[in-house]
C-alpha cells in the first residue's frame, strides 16, 4: 500500500519541480520591452487568444545572410538586446540574449502565446494592428536564453490600463 502511495505521488512531485524551476527562471530573468505585431485566432481547442510574436523585421540580422543555401536547416541564433541585432553566434558582449533559432532566413523565438480573457480579444486585437498604439510585449528572459511574456503594452501602458483609459463612452 505505501509502495503504491508513492508511486503515485511520484508525478506530482515532477510536476510541481517543473514549475517552480520555470516560476524561478521567470522571478530571476531580466526584463525587456520589444515591438510586436500579432493576430487574432480561432482555436477549436484554446478558445480565443491574442497571438503575438516579436517583430524582428527592424532588427539587423544575420539569419539571411549567413545560412546561405541551407536556409532550410534550423540553425542556432540568439538576438542580443544590447547590440540590436540577430547573431549566429553568441557575443561575449551580449549579456542578456533570446535564444532561437533561424529558418528560410527568419529568426524564431518560440515567444508566441500572451493569453487574455476571451472578452478582450477583440478590441485587443484591432489595437495591436494599430502601428499608432505602439504595441509591445514585455518580457522576462531567463539566463539560458528563455523569454516568457509577461504583459502586452499599448501606447507605453499595459493593456489593462490602455483598454480603461480608451473605453468608449457608449459602453
Amino acid at each position: 500500500m505505501n509502495k503504491t502511495k508513492i508511486l503515485l505521488f511520484i508525478p506530482v512531485i515532477i510536476l510541481l519541480g517543473w514549475v517552480v524551476s520555470i516560476q524561478t527562471a521567470v522571478s530571476t530573468g531580466t526584463t525587456i520591452v520589444l515591438p510586436v505585431r500579432g493576430f487574432d485566432p480561432r482555436d477549436i481547442f484554446a478558445g480565443r487568444y491574442l497571438a503575438v510574436s516579436v517583430d524582428y523585421g527592424a532588427f539587423e540580422s544575420e539569419c539571411a545572410v549567413k545560412q546561405g543555401k541551407e536556409r532550410w536547416k534550423k540553425t542556432e541564433a540568439f538576438f542580443c538586446p544590447d547590440i540590436q541585432k540577430i547573431v549566429l553566434n553568441k557575443p561575449a558582449e551580449c549579456a542578456v540574449f533570446i535564444k532561437g533559432y533561424c529558418r528560410y532566413g527568419r529568426f524564431n523565438d518560440n515567444v508566441s502565446r500572451f493569453y487574455i480573457p476571451e472578452k478582450l480579444s477583440r478590441p485587443l486585437e484591432q489595437a495591436v494592428r494599430n502601428p499608432e498604439n505602439k504595441p509591445q510585449l514585455r518580457l522576462r528572459v531567463s539566463r539560458n536564453g528563455r523569454a516568457y511574456p509577461q504583459d502586452l503594452i499599448l501606447s507605453d501602458l499595459p493593456f489593462e490600463q490602455w483598454l480603461e483609459k480608451n473605453k468608449s463612452p457608449s459602453k
